[in-house]
């Protein structure tokens, strides 16, 4: 009932099946006082008997994914099909009846021991298979691993069944097999429906103690009735039986306690090493909530985990709410790597989370939701962290190192740790929006004080701008007046001409620069008004921003002409602050052009002469974004500069040119912090760099 279609189950009910008939048509010929109806009888129940043995084995094939045997398996039925026909059409199986105390049973005929070799056969055959694949195929998932464990255990209470074969061959034994028959299913079918929720060692103990309280307390009313009934009877008539009666409630009120007790002593011996770490996890819990930094948070929660519970892997993934997916923030592992793995809040994983609330083991997880969990090992259980409906991330727990099931006990610490650490995590984001939060007022302030002395400075700045322009300007008008006047004198005088023509250059480029620092200003006073900052974004198109990027390289460089390729790819338009975005295109492609120069001095001298600078910007439009890539053949990045590219004042450039060590944490902040976009790159020494910019449409 528990999942009609699966083949496994389909296959158990016919095991059911085959059981039921046996027990129920014995039952009938145990009760009937006529020998020919009691023979017809047998011969029907022991059709169960024999599929019974053809079940069994067809389940371990079925459980194992044996298919190489399924043609064993289709002989087993058709010899079971030819057991039955000699068992209703012959005297050869089942040759008459005994009469024995407790009524009728069937006679074993000439091929009764035949089939008893084909009976036992299949079940040792059966077991032969389980026992391969628990010790030495090692192939089982952690729920099968455990399944076999109850298999074995069912099928050694079931060796007791065996004994109903004694009594065919005329032996007085009582055929008590239909009491192992039941607790073999019972099992088989605790098994099916819960095995993950208990090691077997849990459900022996309490098994054991079940029967030793039950038995004994109960016991003793009835012991009592049978031993003190000729002493009782004549002094109390015929209410005697009120004494037993309350004996029987007393202990039956006493039973439950009694129960517990001695299943929590026999269950703390059986799990020493269980409780020790279960224990260690609440007090690493309780420790939790003290910690306010969220990637050390995250690392401690993972590696106690790992460390205490002794598990293949622990890894816990938490919101990113900027880029609304569920990031690996940390992981303990034996030489895994899945740091690229994330989910999406979309994700069916997620969904069921935000739903469920509960740890899930992984193997009653959904298709759909197992495929999204791409990890190399098996994952043996998933546990959510959340406060009130909001999902603040969940870890993902291996398979523990002894190939035991995690247990009622381990999940309800978990609970407990989720809870603890869903509150530190809580704490850890509040203190870094706290933190985030002071760093942009201090920068908010510093911003608007600059920004404050700007709007005076730049007064006597354009002042002084001016001054240089009309003085540029004046300079450049006399110059042209004089040679107008004396054009003969000029022309006499080549000397006069050239320092002419050179003072009138040098006008021209003073009147050209005092435009440009004009221009700078304005910025300056556009950026540092932080309170304005969000009227500046528009539309505006990229190549008119490549193109000022490409004059001020030029300038800077020295050159004619830029080493760069541009591939807008049908589009121009891109949404933003102009003035910022001109910074980080510029930075960028700075950096890409003296990567290149770089690259060229570390070349042998053949290669040198061959090698030319080239660098590529490439504009892309997505549904909700825009990519723009910048890259370039020049000298790449090693392992150890990777991590510092962002950081701020951290350069890789000579001492001979001007870096500062703040373009790329200027561009990092422009693009994430006032744009909400990304940046991130990809380099190999000796290769070349690409930097990705992702900006957002409006």
């Amino acid at each position: 009932m528990k999942n009609k279609r699966d083949s496994l189950n389909k296959v158990f009910f016919s095991l059911c099946l085959s059981s039921a008939i046996w027990l129920f048509f014995y039952f009938l010929a145990y009760n009937t006082n006529f020998e020919k109806r009691a023979l017809i009888l047998f011969r029907i129940g022991y059709c169960g008997v024999v599929f019974l043995a053809i079940t069994y084995f067809h389940y371990a094939v079925t459980f194992l994914k044996l298919k190489k045997f399924n043609s064993i398996l289709i002989s087993a039925y058709a010899t079971g099909i030819i057991w039955i026909c000699t068992i209703f059409f012959t005297p050869y199986f089942i040759k008459g009846v005994y009469t024995y105390f407790w009524g009728y049973y069937p006679k074993a005929g000439i091929l009764h021991p035949i089939f008893l070799v084909f009976f036992l056969g299949l079940l040792s055959f059966s077991m032969v298979l389980y026992f391969y694949f628990f010790f030495f195929k090692k192939t089982l998932s952690l729920i099968e691993f455990v399944q076999v464990k109850y298999i074995f255990l069912a099928f050694a209470i079931y060796n007791f069944a065996c004994v109903d074969f004694v009594p065919n061959y005329g032996i007085s034994v009582y055929p008590f097999g239909s009491i192992p028959t039941f607790f073999f299913l019972a099992i088989f079918s605790y098994t099916i429906v819960r095995h993950h929720l208990m090691d077997i060692r849990i459900f022996i103990s309490r098994a054991l103690a079940f029967s030793i309280t039950y038995t004994f307390l109960l016991g003793i009313p009835f012991f009592f009735a049978y031993r003190m009934y000729p002493v009782l009877y004549p002094i109390m008539g015929l209410r005697w039986w009120s004494v037993p009666v309350g004996l029987l409630t007393f202990f039956a009120s006493i039973a439950p306690l009694a129960y517990d007790q001695i299943r929590r002593n026999m269950e703390a011996k059986f799990f020493v090493e269980q409780k020790r770490y279960q224990n260690l996890l609440l007090q690493a819990a309780s420790g939790m909530a003290l910690e306010r930094d969220l990637n050390r948070l995250s690392k401690l929660i993972v590696y106690i985990i790992k460390r205490t519970v002794k598990i293949d892997f622990a890894a816990i993934f938490l919101k990113d709410k900027e880029q609304k997916k569920y990031r690996l923030k940390a992981m303990r592992d034996s030489g895994l790597s899945i740091s690229a793995l994330d989910f999406a809040y979309d994700d069916p994983l997620v969904k069921f989370f935000k739903t469920k609330k509960e740890p899930q083991f992984y193997e009653n997880l959904s298709s759909s939701i197992k495929n999204t969990l791409k990890f190399p090992k098996r994952v043996g259980l998933i546990i959510p962290s959340m406060i009130e409906d909001d999902l603040l991330g969940f870890v993902v727990l291996g398979e523990k190192n002894n190939r035991e099931p995690y247990s009622e006990d381990d999940i309800n610490v978990f609970k407990i740790l989720t809870n603890q650490t869903a509150m530190a995590i809580e704490n850890c984001l509040f203190f870094e929006e706290f933190k985030n939060a002071q760093e942009k007022i201090f920068t908010a302030e510093k911003l608007a004080s600059i920004g404050g002395m700007a709007d005076g400075v730049a007064h006597q700045i354009k002042n002084r701008l001016n001054h240089f322009s009309i003085a540029s300007g004046e300079l450049k008008c006399e110059i042209e007046d004089f040679k107008a006047n004396h054009k003969d004198l000029v022309e006499q005088n080549p000397d006069l001409e050239k320092t002419f023509k050179y003072s009138i250059e040098i006008a021209d480029s003073l009147i050209k620069n005092v435009k440009m620092t004009d221009g700078i200003v304005r910025g300056i006073l556009t950026y540092a008004r932080v309170e304005e900052k969000e009227t500046f974004f528009s539309h505006f198109s990229l190549k008119e921003i490549i193109d000022a990027a490409l004059e001020l390289l030029k300038i800077k460089h020295e050159l004619q002409e830029f080493p760069l390729a541009v591939d807008l790819d049908n589009c121009d338009m891109i949404y933003g602050v102009k003035a910022q975005i001109l910074e980080s295109i510029y930075n960028v492609l700075d950096n890409s052009y003296e990567a290149s120069i770089d690259k060229k001095h570390h070349l042998p001298k053949e290669e040198k002469e061959k090698f030319t600078p080239l660098i590529k910007l490439k504009l892309t439009e997505e549904s909700y974004n825009y990519h723009i890539e910048i890259s370039d053949n020049g000298i790449g990045m090693k392992p150890e500069t990777r991590q510092k590219i962002f950081a701020p004042f951290f350069t890789t450039k000579s001492s001979y040119k001007s870096g500062t060590g703040i373009g790329m944490y200027v561009v990092k902040r422009i693009v994430e912090e006032n744009h909400k976009g990304r940046i991130w790159f990809e380099s190999a020494h000796m290769q070349g760099t690409k930097f990705t910019i992702e900006l957002p449409k409006k």
